[in-house]
């Protein structure tokens, strides 16, 4: 039975593709593109019966808001997107991914490369675009996923775009909000850690089509968030200083929903 509603999930997610695609592009760039791709994260959420439910605190709604959160899987993306207006940062690698490329790409993801020259002509670009669209960009600095069940230190080379403003007085300075995520339920039932595994994208084995259909199994699930105050980037002499301060912040964070769950 739970392999039969998987594929009618399946079925249901790639014919909402066919009709969000179109409209994805054309408002792609424009000021309604924060609204659409929350309406579009909130349906597909509806379809493979992800809940995503903020437990404590509030986002900063403004453009120049760092959000710094912990990272299990692609999921947290589909949650963060449904629950708030934001832009997000990847790894460059996941433009190639199936269908998910597609989607992050006209959803005005911004992608960090490895190669270093590239890195800066595209931080260039996120910072037009941060001013531009004056929303908040979520990064995830453990720089791979987990198996959901604990929070990795942070890198701090995600924070080096923002080198010129650690310690320095300046006019209108990016805020850095951490955030902490966990899976915690599936239905009304409480998540083991072992079965927290189903909704962590960690084992590098098992394809990204092989972990969905195994996510559609184990459905409905929730994830739950807290926002944390957020701060002052130039209060922080370093970027190796903010990733240890926000990898503390969100670990904490990350406990105590496990704890209270």
């Amino acid at each position: 039975m739970k392999a039969i509603i998987a594929y009618l999930r399946i079925v249901s997610f790639i014919l909402l593709l066919f009709l969000v695609i179109p409209l994805l592009i054309v408002v792609y760039k424009t000021p309604l593109a924060p609204y659409y791709n929350r309406a579009c994260f909130k349906i597909f959420c509806f379809i493979i019966g992800m809940k995503t439910r903020v437990i404590k605190g509030k986002i900063e709604k403004k453009g120049n808001t760092l959000i710094v959160s912990n990272h299990a899987s692609y999921l947290d993306i589909f949650g963060l997107g449904s629950k708030f207006l934001v832009n997000f940062i990847s790894k460059e690698d996941v433009k190639k991914w199936p269908i998910f490329g597609l989607l992050a790409t006209f959803g005005n993801t911004v992608y960090i490369s490895r190669n270093r020259m590239k890195a800066v002509k595209e931080v260039d670009f996120m910072e037009k675009e941060l001013e531009k669209r004056k929303i908040p960009v979520v990064v995830f600095p453990e720089g791979t996923s987990t198996d959901g069940n604990e929070v990795l230190p942070f890198k701090s080379s995600l924070f080096a775009m923002f080198e010129n403003q650690f310690g320095k007085k300046i006019d209108n300075p990016i805020m850095v909000q951490p955030i902490s995520i966990a899976y915690v339920y599936e239905g009304k039932k409480k998540l083991s850690d072992e079965e927290r595994h189903n909704y962590a994208w960690y084992i590098k084995e098992q394809t990204l089509g092989e972990h969905l259909f195994n996510v559609l199994k184990h459905t409905p699930f929730t994830m739950e968030v807290i926002v944390h105050d957020p701060v002052d980037i130039t209060k922080f002499k370093d970027r190796k200083e903010l990733a240890k301060y926000c990898y503390e912040i969100s670990n904490k964070g990350f406990k105590e929903i496990l704890n209270k769950a």
